[in-house]
């Protein structure tokens, strides 16, 4: 009888230390959103949630909120979503899953687009420190249906982006690899009318990929997405491919980022149904005739040398905020950060 009694005791005093224990870990994920959105009001933000609540005892602390509403009037700007769920195992709670059901609208200067998908979930995994400093992360999208306020619409059929902190030896301290796939990209019919260039392109992209390792200026931690984002230096692009009917490109290199944000550097490419691609820029009005017809010329001599006329392989340079095709100039190089 005493050791029933005193194994029924243990039992009592392990539920009770582990209910306690659960309530502290709800409290602290309650007030720590509750802070957040109370120091982003702060800091002249818009950031109010409809509710938010702590559920999943004993095992799991997941957290709900609905209504959520953010604003940057600074960085011009906000994000409104039906819901955001964070998900995660009371024994593992720097380990979470995100998800976001329902509708979501992202509000810039540009547009507003209104944003629902069938799967938005990602898996975040969190250095077990104050810092909560990320170590990696996988997101998944399935069936995204992407609308614009000026009526222009797209489809994401399935996406995956998966980053992690960068093993390889002599990897700079805050570099993360950085991998993308996506298959059944539905872009605008309107942008794939004003593209289309007879039959060459199809409205569906078949795949496109990217691995990489991005390196920034400091960590991605919790006083990044307190104080401000981490900037970009620096993207090493092992592979990046897009097939997208008979178009087919693939390009690797380094790329800077100069004092002024914009890329420096090289991609090598290598690109099929070449022709096909300068006829899509002109017709969809990326270039005019006399640049076409220049590097028509130009890559057709390219293309000869190298004994197979469907295929080539070129420089793609930017430098001093200029990009080039090999030797031909073709426009402004992309952005890359905000200096």
């Amino acid at each position: 009888m005493r050791g029933i009694l005193a194994i029924t005791g243990v039992v009592v005093v392990a539920a009770l230390a582990w209910t306690g224990i659960w309530f502290w870990q709800a409290s602290l994920r309650e007030r720590a959103l509750t802070d957040w959105l109370a120091g982003r009001r702060a800091d002249g933000w818009v950031a109010e949630a409809s509710d938010l609540r702590v559920r999943g005892y004993p095992s799991r602390v997941d957290t709900f909120v609905t209504g959520l509403d953010l604003a940057d009037p600074d960085a011009g700007w906000a994000w409104q979503a039906d819901e955001l769920q964070i998900l995660s195992l009371a024994y593992k709670p720097h380990h979470v899953i995100a998800a976001l059901p329902g509708m979501q609208v992202l509000s810039t200067p540009y547009d507003t687009i209104r944003m629902q998908a069938d799967a938005l979930r990602g898996s975040v995994l969190f250095r077990p420190t104050p810092r909560l400093e990320l170590d990696h992360m996988t997101f998944e999208i399935g069936d995204m249906q992407i609308a614009g306020a000026a009526g222009w619409s797209a489809k994401i059929g399935k996406a995956i982006l998966a980053t992690r902190q960068a093993a390889a030896p002599g990897a700079p301290p805050f570099a993360h690899d950085l991998a993308f796939d996506a298959s059944g990209l539905v872009l605008p019919p309107e942008l794939v009318q004003a593209l289309r260039a007879g039959n060459v392109l199809p409205a569906e992209i078949g795949t496109a990929s990217l691995d990489s390792t991005l390196v920034f200026d400091r960590a991605w931690d919790r006083q990044a997405v307190e104080e401000g984002l981490p900037t970009l230096d620096s993207v090493e692009i092992r592979d990046v491919h897009l097939a997208w009917g008979a178009l087919d490109l693939r390009g690797r290199g380094t790329l800077e980022v100069d004092a002024e944000g914009f890329a420096s550097g090289r991609l090598d490419l290598q690109a099929t149904s070449w022709r096909e691609m300068i006829d899509v820029a002109e017709r969809g009005g990326m270039i005019g005739s006399t640049m076409a017809a220049t590097l028509r010329t130009g890559l057709g001599l390219l293309a000869r040398v190298s004994g197979d006329e469907s295929a080539i392989e070129l420089p793609l340079d930017f430098a001093d905020g200029q990009t080039r095709l090999g030797p031909i100039p073709i426009g402004p190089a992309p952005r890359l950060a905000t200096r």
